[in-house]
C-alpha cells in the first residue's frame, strides 16, 4: 500500500486525475481511499471517484483552542458546494462544539438535500434547537444507539461504515455519548476514534484491536508518553496513522515533535489537505 499527501494546491491538480479516472473505463487509474482534512478532526473519507463520507465536518467557526474553516470556505459550506458537494453520509462522533456546530449542521442539511446525517440523540436534540421542524420531519436525519455488542452498520455507495461505542471519559464526560467509526472503502478500512477516552478495558470492550484497521486517525494527545505511546502498540497499529485534533496555535510545535519522536505519523496541516492511498501505485497529482 502506498501514499502521497497533498495540499490544498495540489488538490486541484489531483481533481483532474480523479476526472480522468472517471473517464476511464478500465478503472487503471483511481484512488483507493483519499482522506481531506476540514478542521480538528474533521475528514472527508472517500473512495475518490463515488462515495464520500463526513466525519465531525459540520463545523464552521473557531471554538476554544480549536480552530474553523477557513473564512474563503464559508459559503461553499452553506451551499454544499466545491468540496461539500455531494456528501453521501455526514457522521458526527459526539456534541461538542469543534466536533459539530448545530447551526451550521442544520443549514448544511437542509442545503444538501441528498446526505443522510447518522448520529447520537444527543447531537440531534442540540440541531433540534436551530431547526426544529427539519429535524422532526426528515427521513435524512437518523438517531442511532449502538452497544458494544450491537453495534450499528450504515451502507452508503460504495462504503460500509460500523458504529460502535466508545467512552468519552470519566466524571464530567461519563455522560456524552461518544461514537467510534470504522469505514470499509475503497478496499481499506479507515478508523475514526472521536474523542474516546484512553481506557483499555472499554476498547476492549469494543473490540477495537481485532478491527484490523489500514489507517487510524488518532487524536494527537495519544502520542504523548505513557500510557499514550503503549496505548496506540496495543490497539491502534494500524500500517498509516494521521494525527488530529490538533490546536492550530499548536500546529507547528506538534508536527516538528511528531517528525522526530513518531516520523512515520502522518499530519495534514490546513483545510482541504489531502492523503491519498492506493493498494497499487499512487497516482502522481
Amino acid at each position: 500500500m502506498s501514499y502521497c499527501v497533498l495540499t490544498a494546491v495540489e488538490r486541484c491538480r489531483w481533481l483532474a486525475v480523479i476526472a480522468a479516472a472517471a473517464a476511464l473505463s478500465s478503472g487503471m487509474l483511481r484512488a483507493d481511499v483519499v482522506i481531506t482534512r476540514l478542521s480538528n478532526q474533521g475528514v472527508i473519507i472517500s473512495d475518490g471517484l463515488e462515495t464520500q463520507i463526513m466525519i465531525d465536518g459540520l463545523v464552521v467557526e473557531p471554538y476554544s483552542i480549536y480552530g474553523g474553516l477557513p473564512e474563503g470556505l464559508h459559503e461553499q459550506f452553506s451551499q454544499a458546494a466545491g468540496p461539500f458537494a455531494g456528501i453521501d453520509l455526514a457522521l458526527v462522533t459526539h456534541q461538542h462544539h469543534e466536533h459539530n456546530q448545530p447551526a451550521y449542521a442544520c443549514t448544511f442539511m437542509q442545503k444538501s438535500t441528498t446526505t443522510l446525517l447518522v448520529t447520537s440523540s444527543q447531537v440531534v436534540d442540540l440541531m433540534r434547537e436551530k431547526c426544529r421542524q427539519f429535524i422532526t420531519t426528515s427521513p435524512r436525519v437518523k438517531i442511532i444507539r449502538p452497544r458494544y455488542d450491537a453495534p450499528e452498520e450504515i451502507h452508503a455507495g460504495a462504503a460500509t461504515v460500523t458504529v460502535f461505542p466508545l467512552s468519552h471519559g470519566v466524571f464530567k464526560y461519563a455522560a456524552l455519548e461518544n461514537f467510534g467509526h470504522l469505514v470499509e472503502i475503497g478496499g481499506m478500512r479507515v478508523l475514526h476514534l472521536g474523542d474516546a477516552g484512553m481506557d483499555a478495558a472499554d476498547f476492549e470492550r469494543a473490540g477495537v484491536a481485532q478491527m484490523k484497521a489500514d489507517i487510524v486517525l488518532i487524536p494527537f494527545l495519544y502520542f504523548s508518553p505513557a500510557p499514550g505511546v503503549s496505548f496506540i502498540d496495543r490497539f491502534l497499529d494500524a500500517p498509516h496513522k494521521i494525527a488530529v485534533h490538533i490546536p492550530p496555535d499548536e500546529m507547528e510545535e506538534v508536527k516538528a515533535w511528531l517528525s522526530t519522536q513518531f516520523p512515520g505519523v502522518l499530519v495534514m496541516d490546513s483545510a482541504l489537505d489531502q492523503i491519498v492511498f492506493s493498494l497499487s501505485e499512487s497516482p502522481s497529482p
